[in-house]
């Protein structure tokens, strides 16, 4: 929130709390956490009020958090609304570094700091690109007057197909298309809207809740926390995805063989990935929309003896670098589900419910006998669609499936286990000289490939502004200058192709289930040199200063000297800001029941008509972006089911 007078003092103008306290304590909070001279506070204030109004639960823990605050300044003297605005910038930047106290801060700060960040004006002074264009109508097809909105149902219906898809991403969504493509009747159901490019207008605050399952809140819990979102959307995490395309690798392959995958061979699956990348569009992403990131890269690792720099393979042949691909494509460029898969299938017959969850498997004595799909109306009325069908596929992803099958009766002692992630580190570097137009190019469209064969896979991963600002544990001056910086500061990630594994299970919420995950010392070590590399890179290539983000703190390096003696200090998975976007393995296929949860037909062991075909389904850690191989895998199977019923 920018261009509004500024009172001098905490108490003069409070903004509009649920309390008289917290009021004067929020004001206080938010003058000392984002002293920019041209904020208003108030705004700001009456913004997280608007946001948490119809949430009191939340609204009442964070004036409880306020109110813990007030209450911590007084070890310093006063209360925290009373104290001077330099010592209560001190005050914060002391509490940001304790464990516990931190990481209150940080959840107190968050909304605060959202709503100055999400001001339209301040991201166009920052970010320096008008804001998107989205159309006020779209074209409408043929083939959209096959989906059936939960909104648009009054009363309950009985239906029958040969097959019904749960869920409408990379799994559910080829494997649909496969389906009708061979004339069976098949019905897609989606938790989720169908939204056009039309709803993409680039404003986080209004995409987020849309396209984000929990609002991107799901994670994982061991000795490190890890951010995992989801999608909920006709598309699923297709649709908020970077658009990086890789093949599974032929090394994969080879070890799926040897534990006796025979069926995914690289001449069998070669066909299927070839149809994949030709649906999808997959070319190399354009240099001029890969931006000026590219060029510190390359000149960074050739210092460093690298070889094996590129642009990345993306499924968006018409990408302008709009640099919101995790938020909906705005032009339709990137070539999500819901933009490919998804409308060929429907033009091939398939019919497509969305706003309904699949809440029971119907069968008897573990042969399928249909499904139950409940509404998720606004409105609170329940609908209830009866589905006749012998095959059912779950492709709700790695995160949900286990719990969806676990309720339906499938007990099998791997289901919930061997989640992988491959968990990802980022770096980032100061440039003063450098303008990398943030938010005006592919946030991951540039890669290093020379530790693939390791397991170290490099990928730029460049945040949206009001991303680099919400990630940093900064307060005060720090925070200010740090988000000004935007467009000086180099992005770029990495991911590991994890050994340790994890587990899914119930959770306090259909929409949280409990994520547990440890790093292990392999890939804690295989971690570190990812960050090492990085950092190198950086100062090769002339970084004025070289920052890695960890939960709690941000640590500045100078020098090659300085990296190496921080990171021989005592490092732990906490000191580093870990995420994950590629959650595999859960019910994975195997040679038998001893092994996995799914034969090599898909089939879960034990039962018939019941498939799963989607991220869950891959038997490991793949060491590459999964959904080509996701995609290549739900059409094989799909195509071999297909098959069955039509003999």
């Amino acid at each position: 929130m920018s261009k509004s007078n500024k009172p001098d003092n905490a108490s003069s103008m409070p903004p509009r709390h649920s309390t008289q306290k917290a009021r004067g304590t929020a004001f206080a909070f938010v003058e000392a956490m984002i002293p920019a001279a041209d904020i208003d506070i108030h705004a700001v204030c009456a913004q997280v009020d608007t946001w948490l109004a119809p949430h009191p639960i939340i609204k009442a823990s964070l004036n409880s958090a306020l109110f813990w605050l007030e209450a911590r300044a007084l070890l310093s003297g006063n209360r925290f609304s009373a104290l001077p605005l330099e010592k209560r910038k001190r005050l914060l930047n002391a509490l940001a570094g304790k464990p516990l106290s931190g990481h209150v801060l940080r959840a107190l700060a968050a909304p605060y700091k959202a709503a100055w960040l999400f001001d339209e004006e301040l991201q166009k002074q920052v970010v320096g690109r008008a804001p998107v264009s989205a159309p006020s109508q779209v074209e409408v097809f043929p083939w959209q007057h096959q989906i059936t909105r939960a909104e648009e149902l009054e009363e309950d219906q009985q239906l029958e197909a040969d097959v019904v898809v749960i869920g409408s991403g990379a799994g559910g969504a080829a494997a649909a298309y496969e389906l009708a493509s061979r004339g069976l009747a098949v019905l897609i159901v989606e938790e989720g809207n169908y939204y056009t490019r039309k709803d993409f207008s680039g404003r986080l605050q209004d995409v987020v809740p849309k396209l984000y399952r929990a609002m991107g809140a799901t994670a994982t819990f061991g000795n490190a926390v890890i951010p995992v979102p989801i999608g909920r959307n006709v598309g699923g995490t297709t649709t908020i995805n970077s658009g990086t395309c890789m093949r599974t690798p032929d090394a994969v392959l080879d070890a799926w063989r040897r534990k006796g995958l025979s069926a995914f061979t690289k001449n069998e699956m070669a066909p299927w990935l070839d149809g994949v990348e030709e649906m999808l569009g997959v070319t190399q992403a354009q240099e001029r929309y890969v931006g000026e990131i590219g060029n510190v890269i390359r000149d960074g690792g050739k210092q460093l003896g690298l070889t094996a720099m590129h642009a990345l393979r993306r499924n968006a042949p018409g990408c302008d670098g709009q640099g919101l691909c995790q938020f909906g494509c705005p032009t339709d460029a990137k070539r999500s589900t819901n933009v490919s898969y998804i409308p060929r299938a429907l033009e091939r017959g398939a019919f497509l419910f969305t706003g309904f969850r699949a809440e029971r498997v119907l069968h008897t004595n573990q042969t399928t006998k249909g499904v139950v799909l409940h509404s998720v109306k606004e409105s609170g009325k329940k609908v209830r669609i009866h589905i006749k069908t012998s095959n059912v596929i779950v492709a709700a992803g790695a995160l949900l499936t286990p719990g969806l099958l676990a309720r339906n009766g499938v007990k099998n002692s791997h289901l919930g286990r061997h989640l992988t992630l491959h968990p990802c580190g980022v770096v980032n570097a100061i440039f003063p000289d450098k303008d990398f137009a943030n938010g005006s190019t592919i946030p991951q469209g540039f890669g290093i490939a020379d530790f693939a064969e390791k397991g170290l896979i490099f990928e730029g991963g460049t945040l949206p502004f009001v991303g680099h600002g919400l990630s940093n544990p900064f307060y005060g001056d720090e925070f200010v200058q740090f988000c000004n910086d935007y467009q000086h500061t180099a992005y770029f990630g990495f991911m590991i192709k994890d050994t340790s594994e994890g587990s899914v299970k119930k959770g306090p919420h259909r929409d949280l289930p409990l994520l547990r995950y440890h790093l292990n010392e392999e890939d804690f070590a295989q971690f570190k040199v990812g960050i090492e590399t990085l950092a190198k890179i950086f100062l090769l290539a002339g970084a004025k200063e070289v920052i890695v983000p960890g939960v709690r703190q941000h640590t500045r390096i100078k020098s090659e000297s300085e990296l190496t003696a921080w990171l021989q200090g005592n490092r732990t998975p906490k000191d580093f800001l870990i995420s994950a976007y590629h959650p595999l393995g859960s019910a994975r296929i195997a040679p038998d029941e001893e092994e996995g949860v799914c034969d090599t037909e898909h089939q879960v062991f034990g039962w018939q008509g019941l498939y799963v075909m989607d991220g869950s389904s891959v038997p490991s850690s793949l060491g590459a972006n999964p959904q080509v191989t996701i995609m290549a895998m739900a059409a094989r199977a799909a195509s071999r089911l297909a098959d069955r019923i039509q003999q």
